[in-house]
């Protein structure tokens, strides 16, 4: 067996490196991952093969039997089966083992602590895919679409983030880098043509052309941005209105469920109650919210200011009334409020319809599009069907919406705005004539953006806070 103080001086970049790779709990199975400069060593020195062979002696990418053993005593640990992959063909681009044993949490850090004492040290949130990165396994887009898709909540984040992976955005940051060293050919190319030769050649029109295509296609990638919270995380169905209009009624007949407590006193529901239904490959996440009201109670009054944070953050908004009476002055005015913050998410439903002597109205309502209005009983169910194919509508045009190739996050998203900044004010320059020595430095400026979009030329900083959010074992 190897001990740390026997061990040759290795990089901590390359040193091997070991994680659980399954989610720890309940199951039959678990796998280790074991990766780097001496991995084969770490896991020869714990290893013992049915085949009495060595983990080092035998071919890349084949399957054993054998036992996990502390050399120390022979004590055998574990039965697992050992994965030998050697490089470069594998995830890290590092040797790398990966082994199979019984999901059972002792036995797991058993196994781990053993890899550390045989030369290993534990994994940090990432640093597999960091490693497969810095390899060039993956640019940086692709190992933040990797982390989108072991965390996509809804069917189309996993196939755009499943695209990213294959190199959807990336190939189009490629091609924007290669639009932006054309413009640098051009420019430099000024510097040496004659004034009389240049005359032929209208190096402006040609710069200008191309940098407004740039600006294009930023524009695509950007477009769908705004979207991408509904399509990673799913959407957010909130239902406000006035205490007592049934709500949680019609919140419990949406989720399927009696999860919001229904009573006839007003102002029972002080905070907001949510949960989750997954349909038609998206979660939906329903939010009963506290009435809308002026009152006195610290508590209510702070589940009133939540309520009216939810139509902000909203995707769908359900305003609720009470169609059992007639509707005050203090509420017109609060749903008037809650209309114009909705703009167009927002539903106005009626409620209570099955109590209702006379057809209800509000002075606001001149406003709303009729296919906007719906009266129904949630108590009943009447009219139910109406409200939640509206509701499903508003969803799948969201969805419809944001079907781009692309699915960016915050960090490349900032990128490309400073981008277009950047190309903006070139584009300016042309009005006052072209100064050329200016514009290459412009240009050089963009393709550095570029190569920090794409991980070429990022700081460690940076590397830190993408994979920092990446799990142990990934």
């Amino acid at each position: 067996m190897m001990h740390l103080n026997n061990l040759p001086l290795i990089h901590s970049d390359q040193q091997a490196i070991v994680a659980l790779c399954t989610p720890r709990g309940s199951g039959a199975i678990a796998l280790i991952r074991i990766s780097g400069h001496n991995a084969l060593t770490v896991a020869s020195s714990l290893a013992r093969l049915s085949s009495v062979r060595s983990i080092a002696e035998v071919q890349t990418h084949t399957i054993h039997h054998g036992f996990v053993i502390d050399q120390r005593s022979d004590e055998q640990i574990d039965e697992v089966m050992f994965l030998v992959m050697k490089a470069p063909r594998t995830f890290t681009g590092e040797d790398t083992v990966e082994i199979t044993c019984h999901n059972n949490p002792f036995i797991i850090q058993r196994i781990i602590d053993l890899a550390v004492q045989c030369g290993a040290r534990t994994a940090r949130p990432g640093e597999f895919t960091k490693r497969a990165f810095i390899n060039g396994k993956m640019d940086l887009v692709q190992a933040e679409a990797l982390n989108d898709m072991i965390h996509a909540q809804t069917e189309l984040a996993l196939k755009q983030s499943q695209a990213q992976m294959q190199g959807t955005l990336s190939r189009a940051v490629a091609g924007i880098e290669l639009q932006l060293v054309a413009v640098l050919g051009y420019v430099e190319a000024t510097f040496e043509f004659l004034d009389e030769e240049q005359r032929d050649l209208d190096f402006a029109a040609a710069i200008a052309k191309r940098i407004n295509a740039i600006r294009q296609e930023i524009s695509i990638l950007k477009q769908h941005f705004a979207l991408q919270k509904q399509v990673k995380q799913g959407v957010r169905v909130a239902l406000v209105g006035s205490v007592n209009a049934g709500k949680s009624t019609l919140f419990n007949a949406l989720v399927g469920s009696d999860r919001a407590i229904v009573t006839d006193i007003p102002g029972t529901t002080r905070d907001s109650i949510e949960a989750s239904v997954y349909k038609d490959g998206a979660f939906w996440l329903f939010i009963d919210t506290a009435g809308m009201r002026q009152t006195d109670d610290i508590v209510e009054q702070k589940g009133i200011e939540r309520s009216q944070a939810a139509v902000q953050e909203a995707d769908v908004v359900l305003m609720v009334i009470d169609a059992a009476r007639v509707m005050s002055a203090q509420e017109s005015e609060i749903y008037q409020q809650l209309f114009a913050a909705a703009g167009e998410k927002g539903l106005v439903v009626f409620n209570k319809m099955d109590a209702a002597s006379t057809n209800p109205s509000a002075p606001f309502l001149k406003e709303i599009d009729e296919r906007a209005i719906f009266y129904i009983s949630a108590k009943q169910a009447d009219g139910l069907q109406g409200l939640q194919n509206a509701v499903e509508g508003r969803v799948q045009r969201l969805f419809a919406e944001a079907k781009s190739p692309y699915l960016l996050n915050q960090r490349q998203f900032t990128l490309l705005t400073e981008m277009q900044v950047d190309l903006e004010a070139i584009a300016n320059t042309f009005g006052d004539g072209v100064h050329y020595e200016l514009l290459a430095y412009h240009v050089k400026e963009l393709l550095e953006k570029v190569s920090e979009l794409t991980g070429k030329n990022v700081t460690e900083q940076v590397l830190d806070m993408v994979f920092g959010e990446f799990c142990v074992g990934k």
